[in-house]
């Protein structure tokens, strides 16, 4: 009997083989079918891993997954800063070239005790000397008694010209009084030295401007010396020239000296300078000459006028002038 079931056991089963392998064979494509994308999508992100940087030791996991999270930033490319430029050289002076003419002025405005619109009339004084280089003295900058104004500024905005402006006495307010230097051509540089003095004095002071003219240097100095004591006013002369013989090349002193013909004080600025100015005449409303224009050896003189104004009690000095180049050329 069961000889008989073995029997009967073994040939279903020899049946059912094909039928088994139906099924093997339809699973194992199926299983090929799921498998496959998923085996492709493994390698390919092997591969990617491989080729990528190693991870920085010492970032955490969370900037880790944060970098992994978000796309890298861009940097904008910068263009280079443009080069500097080299700072202008200054003008080079050529003492061989032909002369410079220049017209230069001395004028003492009376304490600058004019009206801001009268100074539209100095102006026009300067103007019609034709005048490239004016030395004021007595002037006022942003005082009171003269209505808050800039002298000087004003004055040369009337003509076109620069200024400089030397405060010697500053009183009671803001503003100061002193002497003006004004200038067609370029002023490179200028200062303002306080000359000696005494208790109860007026403080004096002599202005330099270094004057660039078509290129070359000349030195010019306006001063106003005392007008109450000799011996003071021959201190602040030798004051005054220390100062002018310190320079060389073209230079020129000019001003109110409040000293005549003949004086220490004069003959002390002579020793080195000419006087430009021995045959014009008196240069004050009460006689006398007392307002100078003293050129060195560089600066020949040609005409020169004296020009009463009514808006002072000292008169316009003006003299033309050619500056030569050096002796050796």
């Amino acid at each position: 009997m069961s000889h008989h079931r073995s029997r009967k056991f073994s040939v279903r089963l020899k049946e059912l083989l094909p039928i088994f392998a139906v099924v093997l064979t339809v699973g194992a494509i199926a299983a090929l079918t799921v498998l496959a994308p998923r085996l492709s999508d493994s390698r390919q992100a092997s591969a990617d891993v491989s080729s990528s940087p190693s991870p920085d030791p010492e970032a955490s996991p969370s900037a880790s997954a944060s970098a992994s999270s978000k796309p890298l930033p861009t940097f904008k490319t910068l263009d280079a800063p443009p080069a500097i430029d080299k700072a202008p050289k200054k003008p080079k002076i050529d003492p061989c070239a032909v002369p410079r003419n220049l017209t230069v002025m001395t004028f003492n405005i009376k304490g600058g005790r004019v009206s801001p619109g009268e100074l539209g009339g100095i102006a026009s004084v300067i103007r019609a000397s034709g005048a490239d280089v004016v030395l004021l003295q007595e002037v006022d900058q942003n005082r009171r008694r003269s209505g808050n104004v800039d002298q000087p500024a004003i004055i040369a905005s009337h003509l076109g010209m620069q200024s400089v402006f030397g405060a010697n006495d500053y009183i009671t307010d803001r503003g100061g009084y002193g002497t003006a230097i004004l200038s067609r051509f370029p002023i490179a540089e200028s200062g303002n030295t306080h000359l000696p003095n005494r208790d109860g004095k007026e403080q004096r002071g002599v202005l330099r401007a270094n004057i660039m003219v078509e290129g070359q240097r000349l030195v010019v100095f306006n001063t106003h010396l005392d007008h109450t004591s000799d011996s003071l006013r021959q201190a602040q002369i030798g004051a005054v020239m220390a100062k002018v013989d310190a320079y060389d090349g073209a230079k020129l002193l000019g001003g109110d000296l409040n000293a005549g013909d003949g004086s220490s004080v004069l003959g002390a600025a002579l020793a080195t300078l000419s006087d430009a100015g021995a045959s014009l005449g008196a240069s004050h409303d009460g006689g006398g000459r007392v307002d100078y224009l003293l050129p060195n050896s560089w600066l020949s003189a040609g005409d020169g006028n004296v020009t009463p104004t009514g808006l002072s009690d000292h008169h316009a000095v003006s003299i033309d002038f050619a500056m030569r180049g050096a002796a050796d050329c």
